[in-house]
């Protein structure tokens, strides 16, 4: 009896070891900006002071408080103050989304959380971001590699039996079934039916799709899959801040999440909005106008990008500041353009970040 008491203890402790809650990590997440100055990576406060000095040949942005940086061959993460929270011990590294970061030992894929723990061990193809609490992830199989969903424990919420698959956005993700991509939901089951040669994620309630194979157009569908733009343009941006760029012939347009232009503007290339204001070149110098079409910041930078937390990149000859919306140089343009960093940046808050975070 007493044999068994011990085996029912020891039993119990082990189960309570497997469901043992991640250890909690308190984050500083001020605004750290990734800058490029004499060949290494940094970053400053958004005064433009900085915070950590270049010193990596490689790193990423900060998301949810870290940041992956390259030192001797190896990826890890630093936090807002560029103190090592965890080791570089990494061959690839993700930025956090979701709580975790994919990273990689070997040629195989595995998640960590913020505490530097592996929470989901390296045995993947290849992985995708956390987003809604779930991750694509592909494995190998004998008929060929498959793409499921796994949970942040690394259990399958949805099997691998796609060709293909990407992020969730609101509620649904993109899935490739043979040669036609359609969306499922968070149980698997099959939305709106493969029927589309491309499919993006969700943005604004509507997502861009294209029909007619490699060379046909692109609309947008609503979450029942209803082509609530019509499939008309060779090109399209998805949706941010209410309004995506489309292009028809050799010219771009602005439009709403209803298809109408929201200016009676055209464009040589496309543009996003970022908090109420989008870059636009005019005889060679980029500006910043409104969705009125009003330029209320004059065209004078060799290039721009968005505005996140109210300022952006701007390119100065060859080095790089930022601007308040005002148009004003706020930190001065020192740092090397960097274009990698910049499209960084973009990718970030036009696809992971519905709202850009506040201004700290």
């Amino acid at each position: 009896m007493k044999r068994l008491l011990i085996l029912a203890l020891a039993a119990f402790m082990f189960c309570a070891a497997c469901h043992r809650e991640e250890k909690k990590v308190v984050l500083d997440n001020s605004l750290r900006l990734l800058v490029k100055f004499n060949g290494k990576y940094g970053y400053c406060d958004r005064g433009g002071t900085t915070v950590i000095p270049p010193q990596f040949d490689s790193a990423s942005i900060f998301s949810e408080g870290l940041a992956t940086v390259r030192v001797n061959g190896k990826d890890g993460y630093i936090d807002a103050n560029g103190n090592m929270v965890i080791a570089p011990s990494f061959d690839g590294a993700s930025i956090f989304l979701d709580g975790r970061a994919s990273v990689r030992k070997g040629d195989k894929w595995g998640y960590i959380n913020q505490a530097g723990e592996m929470v989901v061990d390296a045995g993947y193809l290849s992985t995708f971001a956390f987003r809604e609490g779930l991750a694509a992830v592909v494995i190998a199989g004998g008929s060929g590699a498959k793409a499921g969903f796994i949970d942040k424990r690394g259990k399958f919420a949805i099997k691998p039996e796609f060709d293909d698959a990407s992020l969730f956005s609101e509620g649904l993700a993109a899935v490739k079934s043979a040669k036609n991509h359609g969306y499922i939901d968070k149980t698997g089951a099959m939305i709106i039916p493969p029927q589309f040669f491309e499919a993006a994620q969700f943005r604004d309630g509507l997502a861009m799709v294209k029909v007619n194979g490699k060379f046909g157009v692109v609309g947008f569908i609503d979450h029942s899959g209803k082509m609530v733009i019509p499939a008309q343009y060779s090109e399209a941006t998805n949706f941010n801040d209410g309004i995506a760029a489309v292009r028809k012939k050799d010219v771009w347009q602005l439009i709403d999440v209803s298809g109408k232009p929201v200016i009676d503007q055209e464009f040589g290339s496309p543009t996003v909005f970022s908090e109420g204001l989008a870059p636009v070149m005019v005889k060679g110098k980029v500006g910043y106008m409104d969705k009125q079409g009003k330029m209320v910041i004059k065209p004078q930078f060799d290039a721009g990008s968005i505005f996140v937390s109210g300022i952006a990149p701007v390119k100065v000859g060859e080095k790089c500041g930022y601007i308040d919306k005002s148009g004003k140089l706020v930190i001065e343009p020192r740092f090397e353009w960097d274009q990698r960093s910049i499209d960084q940046y973009t990718h970030y808050y036009t696809h992971f970040i519905a709202d850009t975070p506040k201004e700290k």
